[in-house]
């Protein structure tokens, strides 16, 4: 009881810590963000929605302020400007690529020159020009922007490969690899923002934590992406007890990782509570589909269930409460 307890206050600490951590990164988004979104905003071709600038202030806020600091703490090091500028736009970006493979006139070429030889002359409109300007910005802050690029072809192929999950047919096997590579890709492209090589050891264990923040997303838009035909784990696993397992293993298995880096114990004490906060709410969510699921007698259907079924708030006090739960346990374990 005292361990959970300890556990339990520990969590709500960091989660205050994170609190500030976004209060700072709003301030800094308001400064150096806000007059290019505003300027796109004015200028938009119609080519951008009210979601894609959500995005933009989601991703760009939440990446430096949650697992970039993470990182800071298992280096030991605070965050520079360059590096809060660089992981912020690289950040913002998320949002606005995934649309390029929406856009059914785009070609595979098109978008991976767009990668590789950035250039708003060559924008075909805001969308593209956006992305275009805070793809610039990233490489620009980074000090090894050559990286950035070779880590964004592998953000793309992994794309490529997850066009795959708007048609039927696939194996939860190839579900996951899909899911894994995707998620896992992408958080080696935000650490480039930090410069400076990154070692196997640490690449394993930043993938791995990529793969579990796309699960934990699948799993909060599971109404979303039932509607709009798109197979994950989370809407076609009809045992929600087996997304829990694998949820739980990914997270197991990014610890082992963790003990496995060079990095010093203290630091990584410090890394591993981040994290745990972070993928808390993904059980959270799981509880919530579970209860779902009884309506149904035990079996996931996300097409019996309505929106407020399938959507987890995590502003509610109650589900705050349940994350620093899930958080107290992990801690201590």
């Amino acid at each position: 009881m005292l361990t959970y307890l300890s556990g339990f206050i520990r969590s709500f600490i960091y989660y205050l810590i994170v609190a500030r951590q976004l209060k700072r990164q709003r301030k800094f988004m308001a400064l150096e963000l806000k007059p290019l979104l505003d300027n796109a905003q004015s200028h938009n071709d119609g080519s951008m929605d009210t979601d894609d600038f959500k995005k933009i202030n989601l991703y760009g806020l939440a990446i430096p302020a949650v697992l970039g600091e993470a990182f800071c703490s298992l280096r030991g090091k605070p965050m520079t400007e360059k590096e809060r500028m660089s992981v912020t736009c690289l950040g913002g970006i998320t949002g606005l690529f995934d649309d390029l493979f929406d856009r059914k006139n785009l070609s595979p070429d098109y978008i991976y020159q767009l990668l590789q030889h950035p250039s708003e002359k060559n924008s075909a409109n805001i969308n593209e020009k956006l992305l275009v300007k805070l793809y610039t910005l990233g490489l620009k802050n980074s000090d090894k922007p050559e990286l950035i690029k070779t880590y964004a072809a592998k953000v793309y192929e992994a794309q490529l490969m997850s066009l795959r999950q708007n048609a039927p047919g696939l194996t939860r096997d190839e579900i996951t690899q899909i899911t894994f590579e995707k998620g896992g890709v992408s958080m080696p492209l935000y650490r480039c923002g930090f410069g400076g090589e990154i070692p196997e050891r640490e690449y394993n264990l930043i993938y791995n934590l990529g793969a579990i923040g796309q699960l934990e997303n699948d799993i909060f838009d599971v109404y979303k992406d039932h509607h709009s035909g798109v197979q994950t784990l989370a809407t076609t696993e009809t045992d929600i007890s087996q997304l829990r397992t694998i949820y739980e293993k990914q997270l197991n298995k990014i610890f082992g990782i963790l003990e496995e880096t060079s990095f010093r114990p203290r630091n990584k004490k410090k890394f591993r509570l981040f994290v745990i906060l972070v993928v808390s709410s993904g059980f959270v969510c799981i509880d919530q589909l579970m209860r779902t699921s009884k309506h149904t007698q035990g079996v996931f259907k996300p097409g019996s269930y309505n929106r407020k079924d399938l959507i987890c708030d995590m502003q509610h006090p109650f589900n705050i409460l349940k994350l620093l739960h899930y958080a107290a346990i992990y801690a201590k374990k």
